[in-house]
């Protein structure tokens, strides 16, 4: 499955439990292949920076 499959049943998923977006979600092609996908159509600009600041907070956190 291509990044662009991802992403539109990512976002089909969102659409079936009524949430407006996700931030990262990582998923792993392969061993040497990390990839990436976001959809933040319907979410305001201050909720995306929250949400990456939370996350980059808890990320530090951890290592």
């Amino acid at each position: 499955m291509d990044i662009t499959q991802v992403q539109q049943q990512c976002e089909a998923f969102l659409k079936t439990i009524n949430v407006p977006g996700f931030i990262v979600l990582g998923f792993q092609e392969n061993k040497e292949n990390v990839q990436m996908v976001y959809s933040i159509k319907e979410m305001q600009p201050k909720a995306v920076l929250k949400g990456l600041t939370h996350m980059l907070d808890d990320l530090v956190g951890k290592i």
